[in-house]
């Protein structure tokens, strides 16, 4: 799983720091930030502690990633729709974060978050299938990025909503479903960031013909 951390990294710095955007730059974040969580995570032993640490780092997400859509989307109600509902997702997890007992997984929250960014993408997708396009719409950076999120969010929600009714050894013989997702995203961001050198150079269609051009040349 870290070599595909390791190659969103590289396919970064080759191909995106010539050419910044500032999504790309926002899922470069994100793409560090979980690097790092995932190091902090894997040292931790105590149980509550553990909770506690993977509940900020939900809190993080959730604050990141919807900054990232927030900035791809153009309708000026889905931005609104996605300010309103990330606040309340986040007041959700804070006072989950309080009032819980502190140990197992932080279901809810990780649940609520994955069905958030599920919309989201969906929010993406529709945009996209209805304005008029350029360039073919694998063509773009951002189609990679949203496509990695919804493949995360959707394999893991119900190993996330299903956690903490698990025992510990049945939640790590199914964790290898968040491995497994969390690779494939990161495969899909390090496509988004080749796609990105290469995203203006696929036209889907050429100017159309104008006869009123033609005549005027004559």
């Amino acid at each position: 799983m870290f070599l595909s951390y390791l190659l969103c990294i590289t396919f970064f710095l080759v191909f995106c720091i010539r050419k910044p955007k500032r999504e790309l730059y926002i899922i470069f974040i994100y793409i560090l930030y979980s690097l790092g969580f995932d190091f902090v995570r894997s040292s931790i032993t105590a149980e509550k502690t553990g909770f506690f640490v993977s509940s900020l780092f939900t809190i993080g997400e959730l604050l990141i990633l919807s900054y990232f859509f927030y900035i791809i989307l153009q309708s000026l109600v889905l931005k609104r729709i996605i300010l309103i509902l990330s606040g309340i997702v986040l007041l959700t997890m804070i006072i989950t974060l309080i009032r819980t007992e502190k140990k197992g997984f932080d279901s809810l929250p990780a649940s609520l978050e994955s069905i958030t960014f599920i919309l989201y993408s969906v929010f993406y997708f529709f945009e996209q299938i209805n304005k008029p396009q350029q360039i073919f719409i694998y063509s773009s950076p951002n189609f990679w990025l949203v496509l990695g999120i919804m493949m995360y969010t959707a394999a893991t929600l119900f190993l996330f909503i299903m956690a903490n009714n698990l025992s510990e050894n049945e939640l790590n013989k199914y964790w290898i479903i968040n491995n497994i997702s969390n690779i494939l995203t990161n495969f899909s961001f390090s496509i988004a960031f080749l796609q990105n050198r290469y995203v203006s150079r696929v036209p889907l269609y050429n100017k159309p013909f104008n006869s009123n051009d033609s005549l005027e040349k004559l």
